[in-house]
């Protein structure tokens, strides 16, 4: 039976394991350079600074090691691994060509709503730009091509986007590192949202593959003045 006026119960969200926590905040660790590349941490430190048992830290290490972001070393501890030229290359190659598929696909079914939620996602990307916070930036920039993704219709391609999502957040922190990036982006990411809106799908792939390609050439380019880098 149902009750007059009755509008239902939210969904109460499963709260996130310790092995969850302690993967997103070793990672942020990592992608805030908090945990320096070519460091060696123990497990038994780690835990520590996160407050829980080296259970679950173990687990998140695990998953960070498979993921590209650590290697561990019996005995020693967990060292924070910094991507060769040749990975980020063939990482950003592989990227190029989802997100461009992407846009191919997405240009010709998206809807005036589905644009007017990307202005809003880049906007956020801008009020991140004007405080200088690079990993919010991140964190927005993942939540506006995640959402161009998902508007594909095909899960193969939305899965291999996540895949290799972490990692490309992790070389997207270095390549904003050098002054003047963000605003940059900012313009990249508006000429797509233009081009989407009049749903010429070259013209959006053209702009997409000329943003992905500027931010390779600045995670290249950090990777060769590493010393430039600064707290983010």
């Amino acid at each position: 039976m149902s009750i007059k006026g009755e509008t239902g119960l939210s969904a109460i969200k499963t709260p996130p394991s310790l092995r969850e926590m302690a993967f997103d905040a070793i990672k942020e660790g990592i992608m805030s350079n908090t945990l320096k590349a070519g460091h060696t941490y123990s497990e038994h430190s780690l835990a520590k600074q996160l407050g829980m048992s080296k259970t679950p830290v173990h687990e998140a290490l695990l998953d960070l090691s498979m993921r590209g972001f650590v290697n561990l070393v019996p005995r020693k501890g967990v060292i924070i691994r910094s991507l060769s030229i040749d990975e980020i290359k063939d990482l950003y190659e592989f990227r190029l060509v989802l997100e461009v598929a992407v846009m191919r696909k997405v240009a010709e079914r998206i809807t005036p709503q589905q644009i007017d939620r990307l202005w809003q996602i880049h906007y956020a990307c801008v009020a991140s730009t004007e405080s200088d916070d690079h990993v919010g930036y991140i964190k927005n920039d993942r939540i506006y091509h995640s959402f161009m993704a998902s508007l594909a219709g095909n899960s193969y391609l939305v899965e291999a986007l996540e895949n290799v999502r972490d990692l490309i957040d992790w070389m997207g922190v270095r390549a904003m590192v050098r002054p003047g990036r963000l605003p940059e982006v900012d313009i990249e990411h508006a000429l797509v949202i233009e081009k989407l809106a009049e749903k010429s799908a070259e013209e959006a792939a053209e702009a997409m593959e000329a943003h992905v390609r500027a931010t390779e050439r600045n995670s290249l380019s950090w990777h060769d003045h590493p010393q430039k880098e600064k707290e983010v």
